[in-house]
């Protein structure tokens, strides 16, 4: 046993928590098994890995620029909540090996259904399936009193398995229409926010053709058209507002850390630019290689195999769709922020984190299907889905992790945990 916990704490802590090893991993059994030369495999290995840190590293500036907005909104809007709860940290120290083992059972199960069944999605986002087994874990605590650890384990790898199968493959036909190919699968929590984008994106279906990336615009401001200068000044303006509402001395004091506020607000909006031009940089390099090294796998473990990849993969393929994705996901969390509380319904905390990355891909998908009047809408969509779906999710997780349901309710487990957790007392 001693010697099983071993290895399944160097699976957990070198691959699955180390995205970048795991990606690298993959394509190079993928290479080895297409017979390439060793210089090939050496190089297209380490890109695949070097284009996921990367596109890691623009996330997180990404996520570490949009986080303050949401302080900056619960300062505005007067919003004072309360997570309840032993919180995520707690939780997570007490139950980490049990994740570790949900995400390796998992994984297997994965792998061996993309094997046997129609549906050839390897699941590659192992962060996101992090998070699938703590809500799944957090769940069960809430409903059984004395849970059996071994039973957890072994039922929530099979789940997280049939998820990590099945959430590609219902987001596939959507994910072609974005994509132009079958190359590529979408393996993000957010996989029901951007299959309803689609979806609701065909109320404009007559009007698909106007992309969000073809939008005719005077030639004076034909620099909007650059994704890194337009997200720059769209972030700066949002974020100027944000500080001039809050107040500039408060901003300073609890926000920017003691850097004069709208200097604060310039250089946060500057540096978003930034995050988008590296992750879009980190999404091609990743692409171009996991694509080409996949065949390999494609061809000799899980035939015709699709790797499924983290929602900014999507971000190259319509940039423009994200932002209006994000701002109008972002204006609807904004509105349902002060309607929630006017009518005492529940403080909305403002995931804005959630918005970018979840309301940005529902644009992209919007877009396809709609234009960029599909994407605004898929964005009001998603913020919806957000808004109501933190109630939701808070309210189950009352006892465990409600602080984590605050601030990253992502659409497929806020939407799914109260179903989930009304199974649950059904069975037990």
């Amino acid at each position: 046993m001693t010697a099983l916990n071993g290895i399944v704490h160097f699976i957990t802590t070198y691959i699955f928590n180390q995205p970048f090893i795991l990606l690298s991993l993959v394509a190079m059994a993928g290479l080895l098994l297409q017979k390439k030369p060793l210089q090939d495999v050496i190089t297209g290995s380490l890109k695949t890995g070097i284009g996921y840190l990367i596109l890691s590293q623009g996330t997180s500036l990404l996520a570490g620029i949009v986080m303050p907005i949401a302080d900056i909104l619960n300062q505005i809007f007067h919003v004072e909540a309360s997570a309840s709860g032993i919180g995520q940290v707690a939780f997570e120290s007490e139950w980490a090996s049990s994740i570790a083992l949900i995400m390796v059972v998992g994984f297997v199960v994965n792998l061996l259904l993309a094997r046997l069944t129609k549906f050839k999605y390897v699941y590659l986002t192992a962060h996101q399936t992090y998070f699938i087994a703590l809500v799944y874990l957090a769940l069960a605590v809430e409903v059984i009193a004395s849970p059996n650890k071994t039973m957890l384990i072994a039922v929530g790898g099979i789940l997280l398995g049939v998820y990590c199968t099945l959430s590609p493959a219902l987001v596939q036909p959507f994910m072609r229409k974005v994509t132009g190919t079958n190359d590529l699968a979408y393996g993000h929590t957010t996989s029901f926010g951007v299959i309803m984008g689609a979806l609701i994106g065909r109320v404009f279906r007559k009007y698909e053709s106007e992309s969000s990336e073809e939008l005719k615009i005077p030639e004076k401001l034909s620099f909007l058209k650059d994704i890194t200068v337009s997200t720059a000044i769209i972030m700066t303006l949002l974020y100027l507002i944000g500080v001039a509402l809050a107040g500039p001395a408060w901003v300073q004091e609890n926000v920017s850390g003691g850097t004069a506020a709208y200097m604060y607000a310039i250089s946060q909006g500057v540096m978003f630019g930034v995050g988008i031009t590296i992750v879009l940089t980190g999404v091609s390099m990743m692409i171009a290689e996991i694509t080409e090294a996949f065949k390999g796998i494609s061809e000799k473990i899980v035939p015709d195999a699709v790797p499924a990849l983290d929602c900014p993969v999507v971000f190259n393929f319509a940039p423009t769709a994200v932002m209006l994705g994000f701002l109008s996901c972002l204006s609807t969390v904004i509105i349902c922020v002060v309607l929630f509380g006017a009518l005492g319904f529940y403080a909305l905390t403002p995931p804005v984190i959630t918005c970018f990355f979840g309301g940005g891909p529902a644009g992209v998908f919007g877009n396809s299907t709609g234009g960029w009047r599909g994407a605004v809408v898929a964005g009001i969509m998603a913020g919806l889905l957000l808004s109501f779906g933190q109630a939701l999710t808070v309210s189950c997780l009352s006892m465990t992790i409600a602080d984590f349901a605050r601030w990253s309710n992502d659409f497929d487990y806020s939407v799914f945990t109260w179903p989930f957790q009304q199974i649950l007392k059904i069975i037990f």
